[in-house]
Formats: structure tokens, sequence, C-alpha cells
């Protein structure tokens, strides 16, 4: 079993928006259900992918492949577009960006943020993930940034051990709480890594 890794495509933009929903664990279903007529949220997604407006765009991730098919990603970019812009606010609903407000309100400055990773459940415990958060560094300091930062579900017990095993600790709780689409109940975790 031989993983490849690239830069994504254009092509992948529909299994990026795939990923990008399966590890948003809820926060995609919530933000996109019923706002665009006709299309799912994963549709929405990958049609924003595709538009390639920086840094939502598929030229941000890293993708895994086996033989033709994309099984792991990773998409980042500056923290600094870790945050609630003008054209979300005329976009979503107000009721659904207050709910995420610390979310997105919470970052490392001065970090390259990891807004996405995600490995297909049948390939996960393979190395994927370390891998895409090795590749993930390595952009950081091409890009000349130090700190690698994320957030994640502070229940996320399968995800946690992999970032503390990266190099990534716990800098801050954020608060974010759970809904019918959002089945957490306690929040997440900013975490930071500093690329030595």
């Amino acid at each position: 079993m031989s993983f490849k890794y690239r830069p994504a495509e254009k092509a992948d933009c529909g299994k990026l928006a795939e990923l990008i929903n399966i590890a948003s664990d809820g926060i995609v279903e919530y933000l996109f259900h019923d706002l665009v007529p006709g299309m799912t949220p994963v549709q929405v997604i990958a049609h924003n992918l595709e538009k390639d407006n920086y840094p939502h765009s598929y030229r941000s991730a890293v993708v895994t492949t086996l033989e033709t098919d994309v099984v792991g990603m990773a998409l980042s970019y500056p923290s600094s577009y870790h945050k609630i812009t003008d054209e979300m606010r005329g976009f979503f609903p107000a009721d659904r960006i207050e709910h995420l407000r610390h979310f997105y309100s919470s970052r490392v400055e001065n970090s390259w943020f990891l807004d996405t990773l995600c490995v297909v459940e049948s390939h996960r415990k393979k190395g994927i993930g370390m891998e895409l958060i090795s590749l993930t560094k390595e952009m950081a300091v091409e890009n000349g940034f130090n700190t690698l930062s994320l957030i994640v579900f502070s229940d996320n017990t399968l995800a946690i051990p992999l970032y503390e095993g990266t190099g990534f600790e716990v800098v801050q709780k954020v608060e974010l709480q759970g809904n019918q689409f959002i089945k957490h109940k306690d929040g997440c975790f900013l975490m930071k890594c500093e690329i030595i």
C-alpha cells in the first residue's frame, strides 16, 4: 500500500469538501444548512473551493492519495485569515455567526493555521495524519512562519494524542456550545506547535 502526497487540484474539490465536512463534525452542517436552495453544505463548500478565493481554496490543501483516490487532506493558511469576515456576515444568518464567534476569534497570532486535517476512516492509524502535519509544517516554514496552530474539539480522543505527539500543546480553551448539528458538549482547544 503506497500513499502519495501532492498539492490539491481543482478536480479534488468534491472530495476535499467531503473531508472538510467530516473533520468539522457538525460545524459545516450548522453553518450551511438550508442556505443555498438545491445544494447540500458539501456542494457549497466544493463550489467555494473551486472558486479559488484564498485562503479557502483547493490551492491551500495538500492531499494523500492511494492510486487515484484521495484518502486524506490538510488545508492550512496564515492564522490572520481565521476570523469572521464581512463576507461571512453577509452570507450566514447572524445567529449562526454569533454561535461561532469565540471559535472564529480564537487564534495564535502570527502562526500558520491548520484549518482541516482529515483521513478517511478506513486509512486512519497508518501514519497519514503525521505525514500531513509534517508537510504542513514545511509549508509554514516556506511561508515564513515558525509556529503552527489549530483548533480541535476537546473530546476528540483520536486527534489530540496525534497532535500532542507531533509537538502541539493546548494554549486556550475555546467556548463552543453544542446543538442539533454540533454534538460536542465541552468546546474546543486552541493548540500550537513551535516549528524547530
